[in-house]
């Protein structure tokens, strides 16, 4: 299914709804519900930014400073090779859930038609300010909440990405995580 274009939208629908609440008030509470949708995903991402760092910083200082040294890996054979293949995924996989995401030329040039709110959309080759600065002073209620819509639906599909990533880092840590603790008790 391909996304309506801002242009394409149906204007004549009547956008107050069935439960007889006026259109203002209608349209506002579609308007703040898609923002705080936008703004508490985007925290999400910065949440999912934090654990990454902290992770980062644990299975570092564990790998750097822990009670496995770097220089004795070898002498414990293959459980030393283990540790430190753990270790190395947890970052190389929470690096990954960090790293910036952001559409293909050919999405970004596609989306600038039907999203006018993420900042991709606006990036586009294809779309410039000036038609921007037109679009906004003569802007319909729905194709704002469009944009907003369409913006949020692949922003939701960037958060995805990043906690699956961030999942797998952690999965990688806690292996790393339980080595550690076979090394401490002295059952290796």
């Amino acid at each position: 299914m391909s996304l309506k274009k801002l242009n394409e939208l149906e204007l004549d629908l009547d956008l107050k709804g069935c439960e007889g609440l006026d259109i203002n008030y209608v349209s506002r509470i579609r308007s703040q519900y898609l923002f705080t949708q936008h703004q508490t995903m985007i925290t999400q991402m910065q949440f999912a930014d934090a654990k990454a760092a902290a992770l980062i910083a644990l299975i570092g200082f564990i790998t750097l400073r822990g009670p496995i040294k770097l220089d004795e890996i070898s002498s414990l054979g293959s459980f030393g090779y283990i540790f430190l293949i753990c270790a190395g995924l947890a970052v190389v996989f929470t690096l990954l859930s960090v790293f910036p995401r952001y559409p293909s030329k050919e999405k970004r040039d596609a989306l600038s038609s039907s999203d006018r709110w993420s900042w991709p959309a606006l990036a586009s080759d294809v779309f410039k300010p000036e038609e921007f600065s037109n679009y906004m002073r003569t802007a319909e209620v729905s194709q704002l909440l469009h944009s907003l819509s369409i913006s949020n639906c692949y922003v939701a599909d960037i958060l995805l990405s990043k906690y699956r990533m961030l999942r797998i880092g952690f999965t990688f840590g806690l292996a790393t995580m339980l080595l550690v603790g076979v090394k401490i008790t002295g059952l290796v």
